[in-house]
């Protein structure tokens, strides 16, 4: 893992993106249109300006601020799982089985979510993946903004194939 000075040492401005207080990359900044508020310039740190899948914009996009908060889901969850805090359903590791052996697109995770069982929509990690469908309109299945997902989902998937 990379590590990045802390910028109330440095001085550096944070990135308005993520919650991590990274520094923000040399790059200009990208601008962001409110609904209500004027357009106003953003900064973001390396890896939200390099994995956010509205990087080939000069703007935010609402999937970037989708992606942000579902990255962020799955690396708790993640972690959370692999220390113990979390204990999925076994309806959330089929769930997920499914998942990390379909190929991913708008159609098929919209009719994954729509999947009634109260179990599955009880968990969490169904909030990890709603943001999915609207993501897959910007970027491809295989970019690199779903990484943080598609490892949830394999690690919980490995598991399930395993019982």
């Amino acid at each position: 893992m990379i590590s990045y000075p802390d910028p109330a040492t440095t001085g550096a401005a944070t990135c308005d993106l993520c919650h991590y207080r990274r520094p923000t990359a040399d790059a200009p900044a990208v601008a962001v249109r409110p609904p209500i508020a004027p357009q106003r310039q953003v900064r973001l740190c390396a890896p939200c300006s390099e994995d956010r899948p509205g990087r080939r914009r000069r703007e935010l996009i609402e999937e970037d601020i989708s992606w942000q908060a579902m990255s962020r889901q799955a690396h708790d969850l993640a972690d959370a799982y692999t220390a113990g805090r979390w204990l999925p359903y076994e309806d959330e590791h089929h769930w997920a089985l499914g998942l990390a052996r379909t190929y991913w697109t708008r159609p098929a995770l919209e009719v994954a979510l729509r999947d009634p069982n109260p179990y599955l929509r009880a968990g969490r990690l169904v909030r990890v993946v709603e943001p999915l469908p609207r993501i897959l309109g910007i970027v491809g299945a295989g970019d690199r903004a779903l990484r943080p997902v598609q490892a949830l989902l394999d690690t919980l998937a490995v598991r399930s194939a395993r019982s």
